[in-house]
């Protein structure tokens, strides 16, 4: 045990100034650290911005590896600064690194996810998708989670890990998004002429593809009415307007057959 007694003042005092003056160096190192490390991500994050051909997602990445990249710097000269050896420090962590990495794997999986969604880009940002129980617009990929946005507008933060384990369903990734619509039809309705009446309303729309061309078609069999499918193809982005004017004009056209 040590024996305080066989220390001087001067002893006591030069040890006080020794730890007051690593400390506030440590903690001017930990503030500007930090501060250089938010700068340097939106300084990143900026400049990618100017590249017409840098992908949104990996904008996000890079700042992000940016800000991480300075902050462990930042960790280990604060480290140096409190008289920390980093040699040591590696044998240490080595010695350390099962617990770890046992701790760590949910983290470290993220990270390993989130480097595979922006290597092979299942999606972009501006995507509409669907991932297991999840779905939204993808607003940001970083190194370990994913931004999505619902479509009642309720932001959703979704581990990597659980994005990259799902089956992805990009709705967005093609221009043009097949449709179906179901018409029933009573037993004693004019079956061919009301296909023919459909066909026509589908081919009047413009923004209603020629080519697949609208399929109209007997589904099957109901109890009270035979189903008429009405498939067509429309661009992604008005799925919910053209159907909602292509239902509306079959029930007006309808009515009127009926009538």
């Amino acid at each position: 045990m040590t024996d305080l007694s066989a220390i001087s003042l001067d002893q006591l005092t030069d040890l006080a100034i020794r730890w007051t003056t690593s400390g506030f160096w440590a903690t001017v190192t930990l503030v500007v650290g930090w501060t250089l490390a938010g700068w340097a991500e939106r300084a990143v994050a900026g400049g990618l911005a100017r590249i017409k051909v840098a992908d949104p997602m990996l904008r996000g990445f890079f700042a992000s590896l940016a800000r991480w990249g300075l902050l462990t710097v930042t960790g280990i000269a604060v480290l140096e600064r409190l008289g920390v050896q980093t040699t040591s420090l590696v044998t240490i962590l080595g010695a350390a690194g099962l617990a770890v990495g046992l701790a760590l794997q949910g983290t470290l999986s993220n990270l390993a996810a989130g480097v595979m969604l922006l290597l092979f880009r299942p999606f972009k940002v501006g995507d509409s998708i669907e991932a297991g129980a999840l779905s939204g617009s993808v607003r940001q990929v970083s190194l370990f989670h994913t931004l999505l946005v619902t479509g009642d507008n309720i932001q959703v933060i979704a581990p990597n890990s659980v994005v990259w384990a799902a089956s992805i369903r990009n709705m967005t990734q093609f221009p043009t998004r097949k449709v179906e619509i179901v018409v029933p039809l009573a037993y004693d309705a004019p079956v061919d002429e009301t296909i023919a009446r459909l066909r026509q309303l589908a081919a009047a729309d413009p923004r209603i593809a020629a080519d697949p061309a609208p399929g109209v078609a007997l589904l099957r069999f109901a109890e009270k009415t035979v189903d008429v499918s009405v498939t067509i193809w429309v661009p992604t982005g008005e799925i919910g307007a053209i159907r909602s004017d292509l239902i509306a004009a079959i029930w007006r056209e309808c009515r009127v057959g009926s009538g």
